[in-house]
């Protein structure tokens, strides 16, 4: 079990930080929309769009590494008063809406990623870039954070029947 944690975790922390890259090319994409467009008066028709795609795959992409370091946002006023034991058990309990979601974002996003990968589906702008490779990261990055939720749902459990914190 533990080199199974060791190896979702890691998947998990390489993923997030090769991912974290792509902010960069984004925010220099809209620099130069931003500068093309109202300094030089010469608008493109491809930063804009291919600037969203990336955010979008930066998004979905991090959701892993987010949950790995529970960096997600929490309601903390009562649940940072509670017992490790008492943490662990409502992490478990609330699991069951993480999972739902992510069970319906697995399946309805491969249906949607299939969709627009057998279409070679282009974006509606008229540069008309693939919209199929930031679309096909919606089951992956679905996929990435159901691993780290399964290795989290697991932790809690030996938690709430330990009362101690899992250690991998």
């Amino acid at each position: 079990m533990k080199r199974v944690f060791a190896a979702i975790d890691a998947t998990s922390d390489w993923s997030g930080k090769i991912v974290s890259w792509l902010i960069y090319s984004g925010i220099v994409m809209l620099v130069y929309e931003i500068v093309a467009r109202h300094i030089f008066n010469a608008p493109t028709i491809w930063a804009h769009g291919t600037s969203q795609r990336i955010f979008a795959v930066y998004y979905l992409l991090a959701g892993a590494y987010v949950l790995l370091y529970k960096a997600h946002i929490n309601m903390d006023l009562f649940y940072n008063r509670f017992p490790l034991r008492t943490k662990a058990i409502v992490d478990l309990i609330t699991s069951v809406s993480f999972f739902a979601f992510i069970g319906v974002l697995l399946w309805h996003g491969s249906d949607f990623a299939w969709t627009s990968l057998s279409n070679l589906e282009p974006c509606h702008t008229p540069f008309r870039a693939p919209i199929y490779p930031a679309k096909l990261m919606v089951p992956l990055g679905a996929l990435l954070i159901l691993l780290q939720g399964l290795a989290k749902f697991s932790r809690d459990f030996i938690t709430a029947i330990t009362g101690r914190q899992c250690e991998y």
